[in-house]
């Protein structure tokens, strides 16, 4: 594949992948329904009228998540290949494409347990305990699955210009300790790094598709022996 074509990809699966982030928010801020709530431990009750809230619109929700899974997939497949020729070191590209690809798989199932969860409540059939259960360490395993491949990827992108380093310092230093606070600290303060946590998502797409994608070409990385160097981040 020519490059021209692999960066095309990788623009327009990053910027869909980043407007599909803004379509969730959108749906959060105007019906108030979205994932994140159910991403966390409830009681049966409760976790039932979280589902039933707006079933319209967390299908919508859901809808949008499962198109922002094609999109992210996407990119970060081209995205491998791209670093593969730029000269990235390669045991660095494979555990990063390793584990974004499970986070793929974990992602989708996250949705279908939630859309399963969503029609058995609708039948006036409570989620059990085992349910939620496995649905919270499930959500926990994707994002830290995530946050992994994201951390390896930090480290083989290249640093020849201050936005490639902060792109760098971001998926490093960024999303991993933030992500981790979405869940350790006080539930009151947890929506904090949640939008934090939604606002290195739009960075991170942009600026792949902006760097990766050909729009800037001046800020290409064009020197292979650069990409994965030991430049600090």
């Amino acid at each position: 594949m020519d490059n021209l074509k692999l960066s095309t990809i990788i623009r327009g699966a990053a910027w869909s992948g980043a407007a599909l982030v803004l379509a969730q928010l959108s749906v959060f801020f105007g019906a108030g329904v979205g994932q994140d709530p159910l991403q966390f431990f409830h009681l049966p009750e409760e976790y039932a009228a979280i589902l039933l809230k707006n079933p319209a619109a967390l299908r919508l929700t859901l809808g949008f998540d499962a198109l922002f899974v094609v999109a992210f997939s996407v990119m970060f497949c081209a995205l491998f290949v791209r670093l593969w020729q730029l000269g990235a070191w390669k045991p660095l590209v494979l555990a990063a494409a390793a584990l974004t690809g499970l986070l793929t798989l974990l992602d989708m199932l996250e949705n279908f347990h939630f859309l399963s969860m969503l029609g058995a409540a609708e039948h006036g059939v409570l989620p059990s305990l085992a349910h939620i259960q496995f649905q919270v360490w499930e959500s926990l395993l994707k994002f830290h699955v995530g946050y992994l491949g994201v951390f390896f990827l930090g480290l083989a992108l290249p640093r020849e210009t201050a936005y490639q380093r902060a792109l760098a310092f971001a998926c490093c230093f960024v999303s991993l300790p933030v992500g981790v606070l979405v869940y350790v600290v006080p539930a009151q303060y947890s929506v904090y790094f949640l939008f934090a946590r939604f606002g290195f998502f739009l960075f991170a797409l942009f600026s792949i598709g902006w760097l990766f994608g050909g729009a800037r070409p001046e800020l290409m990385p064009l020197r292979r022996a650069a990409a994965g160097s030991s430049v600090p981040a």
